[in-house]
């Protein structure tokens, strides 16, 4: 990536008055995604997550209207990003990331008095809904922009496909750069390894990524890989969820994550949080 385009990048991002409530001054950001229970199934207390994440050292929280809404006390001076799409209960008996367009019960006005500092939409591509999806973060983005927003879109081929087709590298390219194209600040999405193969895919995204948590593994030492190489590729931090709130240990899994990507921590010093 040339130096004109970084700058380009950075400086878009950085004209909106929220960039540094999300990023550090160097750059990089971890985020807590805290939405699951949007879609319900989850026995988990708001309260003592959002106070141990911060505690640790977290950036932000993306999580719902709901939870930003009661939750203020807590978040404190944390950034914050609202999910703008519910997709859909645990109790749906069909496809809610592939069956049904994206969209949302909220415009950009209405999440404004929540005082968030950004916006976070479903990006799904690939399904028949393709186009929908497409212009319906098009749009979002240019009505954030009305407000000095920060916009970021959870960009995956096929939703959460374990087909490996669509976690190829060209996959994860067009996802990537498309969100770039449609005007987001950020995108979120899956890395994937090699390492310097994914640089490609980051260096041709003229946005910054932030790379997913995934599901739960239960294995500190592979999170935390995952986090080590996918700042290795250029990914400017992290939004994870299930492998920190649902760890017994939250404030030091917490911390490792931030000493890696804050600090440029292996992941052996990182695991002496965990000790």
């Amino acid at each position: 990536m040339t130096e004109a385009v970084i700058a380009t990048r950075e400086g878009v991002a950085m004209e909106k008055s929220r960039y540094y409530k999300l990023f550090k001054d160097d750059r990089k950001a971890v985020i807590l995604a805290f939405d699951h229970a949007a879609s319900g199934n989850l026995w988990i207390d708001p309260s003592r997550i959002i106070m141990e994440v911060r505690e640790g050292g977290f950036d932000g929280i993306m999580s719902t209207y709901g939870v930003l809404r009661s939750f203020k006390k807590e978040i404190g001076q944390m950034g914050t990003m609202v999910r703008m799409e519910f997709l859909g209960s645990a109790c749906a008996s069909y496809d809610v990331i592939n069956g049904q367009p994206m969209r949302s019960p909220f415009t950009v006005d209405d999440v404004l008095h929540l005082g968030v500092d950004g916006i976070m939409t479903m990006g799904i591509l690939g399904s028949q809904y393709d186009t929908d999806n497409i212009q319906y973060i098009a749009h979002i983005c240019a009505e954030a922009d009305k407000y000095g927003l920060m916009t970021a879109a959870e960009m995956l081929p096929h939703g959460f496909s374990a087909d490996p087709k669509d976690r190829s590298i060209e996959a994860m390219n067009t996802a990537c750069r498309l969100g770039a194209e449609m005007g987001l600040d950020i995108v979120k999405t899956q890395y994937v390894g090699p390492v310097d193969e994914f640089k490609k895919v980051v260096d041709n995204c003229y946005c910054d990524i932030l790379a997913l948590g995934g599901a739960q593994v239960g294995d500190d030492k592979a999170v935390l890989q995952n986090a080590r190489d996918a700042i290795d590729a250029g990914c400017k931090g992290l939004v994870i969820g299930r492998n920190v709130w649902g760890h017994k240990n939250v404030r030091g899994i917490s911390r490792a994550l931030v000493k890696i990507v804050h600090d440029g921590a292996s992941v052996d010093e990182a695991l002496q949080e965990l000790a």
